[in-house]
This record gives C-alpha cells, sequence and structure tokens, in this order.
C-alpha cells in the first residue's frame, strides 16, 4: 500500500493506493487505475467511469488537468514529501535570528555594530580579549543587529549571548 497526499485547487485529500487495484479515498474503496497515453494524455478509470485528461506538469512539481471541460491544479506527493514541502514553507515564513555566543570567556574589548547596522557573514563584528590575546570575532550569518546585551569593557562567560542577528 502506498500512501499519497493529493492536492486539488488547494484542498487537500489522502489518498492510498493498495496493491489490488482499488484506491482507498476519505475511507471509500473504489477500484480504480491511471493509464499514460501519451506525454500529455492519460486515461483515468474510477469504478465504471472513464475519463481522458489533457496534462502539463510545471516546474514547481503541479500538474495541470483538463478532464472533461473541467480544469484542475493537482499536486500528488507521498506523506513524507508533504511534510517536508509543509515544514520549508512554514520555515520561510518564520523569522530567522542567530545568536553571536561567546566562544570563551574573556573581556570585550571592541563591538564594531550598533543595533540596527547590516552585517555579513565572516564580517568582523567584535573583539574579544581572552588570555591576553584580541579575538576578532565574526559574524556566523547575514542580517541586521537586533539587539546588543553587553558592553565594552564588560567581561563575558562561555556562552553568554553578546548579540543577535536577524
Amino acid at each position: 500500500m502506498n500512501e499519497f497526499v493529493v492536492t486539488i485547487n488547494n484542498k487537500k485529500k489522502s489518498v492510498k493506493v493498495n496493491q489490488d487495484g482499488t484506491v482507498e479515498l476519505e475511507g471509500k474503496v473504489i477500484s480504480a487505475s491511471i493509464t499514460k497515453v501519451s506525454a500529455h494524455s492519460i486515461v483515468l478509470r474510477f469504478e465504471n467511469n472513464v475519463y481522458e485528461a489533457a496534462t502539463t506538469k510545471t516546474s514547481n512539481g503541479e500538474v495541470r488537468m483538463l478532464v472533461d471541460g473541467w480544469y484542475f491544479d493537482t499536486t500528488v506527493r507521498t506523506k513524507l514529501q508533504d511534510l517536508a514541502y509543509e515544514l520549508q514553507k512554514n520555515k520561510e515564513k518564520t523569522q530567522h535570528h542567530t545568536e553571536m555566543k561567546a566562544p570563551m570567556p574573556g573581556l570585550l574589548i571592541k563591538i564594531k555594530k550598533k543595533i540596527g547596522d547590516k552585517v555579513e557573514m565572516g564580517e568582523p563584528i567584535l573583539i574579544l580579549e581572552a588570555m591576553k590575546m584580541e579575538n576578532d570575532l565574526r559574524s556566523p550569518s547575514s542580517g541586521v543587529v537586533k539587539s546588543i546585551s553587553y558592553q565594552e569593557g564588560q567581561s563575558v562567560e562561555k556562552g553568554a549571548v553578546i548579540l543577535i542577528i536577524e
């Protein structure tokens, strides 16, 4: 048995394809088959009903179908693919931030950026003195400095969040 998530015109349906040629759709079991006729044509059979469909695949994995004069935008994904797709879609919506943590205990000598300044990944943003050596710490990500928790001249412990980049 294979389980899929089929999206038709932005409505998701869970579909189970059984090895005996039946399909379970929302608890209802029916006999079904799909036969590819050409690169852009398929024949769908559900119980005793037969439909010919014209199809076009888009670059984002969507399939556009024209069935008996009705137009549908569809996607077919495994449950795992659909979960990954939803996670990726939600990840893009969330606000990301990176905490710049002290890699060792030391004295904060210089903060080279202010709140609101843009930073690029790898750009030097502060100097931390540890064991009588000055360490130029670089930004772990690109973004804008959102907050600064310490001031120059203050001591920091290992793992202390010095600033946040969004």
